[in-house]
């Protein structure tokens, strides 16, 4: 079972496996000689949303078409452009103007480009590289246009996922930290807190489905909204249990936060007493705090099911 979990093939891998397919066709159907560079164009491009294809499609056609011009220059200009020590310095040259115009996601396919036209030794290289570009650009078009009409990227029920898996984080790092007054590593749960970030934000930026625009955008502004408070009391949650670990001392929590925390299914030890030497105050501050991400932990719970 753990074989197929691992292995599974996703959606973005179907997704590239059709743009390819189609794009190999569409330049056969064309009468390209190299219907490869289709391909190569509709690999290169998949992203998760059309988005982001999108960003990277005009890249690539940007560097591509950038690669195509380095060639021109060095199959007119130089006699034997396919010296080593040409080729080398034309692939450099396409590198340092790719980041130099903030083309960097373009730089192997526009490198390849480049190679390729130089390489290129029967009939008019010029007119070979043009045709290369187009191959490439009928790839790019491909894959964009699959990812914008095959199932457009949600990624709403991964967001709830992450965010069930913080919150069941919260009750074993309260176990360690107030009842067996140990301190616990917060890095999983800073992480998971900032992948959860990143992909709220991926969610308010996702396009709408233009036929359904005016009743989707004021649903996902909704949803964006619910998500954004779920997160908020998310970080509630990780501030208040900063703050217990942030703590000098190790105070026994009052009976209250004990019955709360018993209720929630931790497991107070007989002799908890015995091991806290501190103030009463020390007592309240654990006490306060315990309170807040409990009220917090509460009240997330009771938001996913409304």
């Amino acid at each position: 079972m753990q074989f197929i979990k691992r292995f599974r093939v996703g959606q973005r891998a179907i997704k590239t496996a059709v743009s390819v397919g189609l794009a190999l066709a569409l330049a056969m159907v064309l009468g390209s000689s190299l219907p490869i560079f289709a391909a190569i164009g509709a690999i290169s491009v998949m992203s998760r949303t059309w988005v982001d294809s999108l960003k990277e499609s005009l890249n690539q056609i940007a560097g591509t078409f950038l690669g195509y011009l380095i060639a021109c220059v060095f199959v007119t200009v130089l006699p034997n452009p396919t010296f080593f020590v040409w080729m080398a310095l034309g692939v450099l040259c396409v590198i340092s103007l790719c980041i130099g115009l903030k083309l960097n996601f373009a730089i192997p396919l526009a490198s390849i480009v480049f190679a390729d036209v130089c390489l290129y030794t029967g009939g008019d290289s010029i007119v070979y590289g043009f045709h290369r570009f187009t191959d490439t650009l009928v790839g790019l078009v491909v894959a964009l246009l699959v990812n914008v009409v095959i199932r457009p990227y949600n990624n709403r029920q991964k967001i709830i996922n992450t965010m069930d898996e913080i919150q069941k984080m919260f009750l074993p790092l309260l176990q360690s930290r107030v009842l067996e007054h140990r301190y616990p590593d917060l890095t999983p749960l800073t992480e998971k807190m900032t992948s959860l970030a990143s992909e709220l934000r991926i969610f308010e930026k996702q396009p709408v489905a233009l036929w359904q625009h005016a009743v989707r955008v004021a649903a996902r502004r909704q949803e964006a909204a619910y998500l954004r408070g779920c997160e908020q009391l998310l970080a509630k949650m990780c501030g208040e249990l900063a703050a217990l670990c942030n703590m000098d001392s190790n105070p026994a929590p009052g009976e209250e936060s004990i019955e709360r925390l018993e209720a929630h299914g931790l497991t107070a030890p007989e002799n908890l007493k015995d091991y806290c030497r501190c103030s009463p105050m020390d007592a309240q501050v654990m006490d306060f705090h315990i309170g807040n991400l409990l009220d917090a932990y509460d009240f997330l719970t009771a938001f996913h099911h409304v």
